[in-house]
């Protein structure tokens, strides 16, 4: 009796040993399919972060490289209408605006256009821009959404090649840079223009001023 009882004892025990073994087996194997899920997870998350950085760097090279494809557009136009008009052709009202967009993108500061050259080494003379545009190519380009902050620089850069950059617009750009420096970031500059009542009277006045100063030097 005790032998038979030792003997099922043994074969329970055997019996177990091996449902432990399976249960062991298989939880290894099931670490082994979640390790293999979770490096296939972080696998497909870095392949998206990297399309997601790929996209936001075609988006921001298409902002960059459409203003000067717009310049071109315009300066090449104004070459063909100039040249039909020396042939005698009629050119009409819509070629005359073409002569004068295309005089203004050749001769208007364009400071998204010219931070890019700088920034990609085309010009390596950095002193030049900021002595057009008061401000720093890589700063510009974190203002690059800004539109306020891309006509005002683009205005002080008129006056400044054309050598009227005077009267009360230099200490308003100065006002206005300081307002601009107040801010931590480009997204809260952008807002700021819609709340921050200084800022908007300074952007104003510099717009005025500029208008005024071209009015009364017209060239």
């Amino acid at each position: 009796m005790n032998s038979r009882t030792d003997s099922d004892l043994q074969d329970q025990l055997a019996q177990m040993s091996k449902e432990l073994s399976k249960l062991k087996s298989a939880e290894l194997l099931y670490r082994d399919e979640i390790s293999a899920l979770k490096a296939e997870t972080r696998s497909y998350r870095e392949e998206i972060e990297s399309l997601s950085r790929r996209n936001q760097d075609l988006e921001r090279q298409a902002v960059q490289d459409t203003p000067a494809r717009t310049i071109g557009t315009e300066v090449r136009l104004r070459y063909l209408e100039r040249h039909r008009k020396s042939m005698g052709k009629f050119i009409g009202k819509e070629g005359y605006d073409r002569i004068k967009r295309g005089d203004r993108a050749a001769h208007r500061g364009r400071p998204i256009v010219d931070s890019w050259l700088c920034l990609t080494g085309q010009v390596t003379d950095h002193d030049v821009y900021k002595d057009l545009y008061g401000v720093s190519p890589k700063c510009m380009m974190q203002w690059i959404g800004i539109p306020e902050i891309v006509e005002t620089t683009g205005f002080r850069a008129s006056l400044q090649s054309e050598g009227r950059l005077k009267g009360d617009f230099p200490g308003l750009f100065g006002r206005f840079l300081e307002l601009v420096d107040g801010y931590p970031s480009p997204d809260e500059i952008r807002k700021a223009f819609e709340t921050d009542k200084s800022l908007q009277q300074c952007h104003q006045r510099l717009q005025y001023c500029y208008d005024s100063i071209v009015a009364a030097n017209p060239r």
